[in-house]
């Protein structure tokens, strides 16, 4: 079930507007950065885009990794039912 709410989360990805230099898809939980098709440490991506040359900072928009989604939701899995 979780691999179909990544999948949509990366196909609505796909319809919005592509990604611009300082557009930036960060994963909230580990903070490591979308480039391409990979997630990479967000020091890299400063360096690589020289971040703190820029007029304005870069627009950071929020997602989870595939990482941090998996471990989300393995650990779930391993809870115990809680009765209402």
């Amino acid at each position: 079930m979780h691999r179909d709410i990544v999948q949509l989360s990366r196909f609505r990805r796909t319809l919005r507007q592509p990604e611009s230099r300082t557009d930036l898809i960060t994963c909230s939980i580990c903070l490591r950065v979308l480039r391409g098709a990979e997630w990479v440490d967000a020091e890299h991506v400063i360096r690589e885009i020289r971040s703190y040359e820029l007029e304005s900072p870069p627009h950071l928009r929020d997602a989870v990794c595939e990482a941090c989604a998996d471990s989300i939701f393995n650990r779930r899995a391993e809870q115990e039912p809680v009765a209402a």
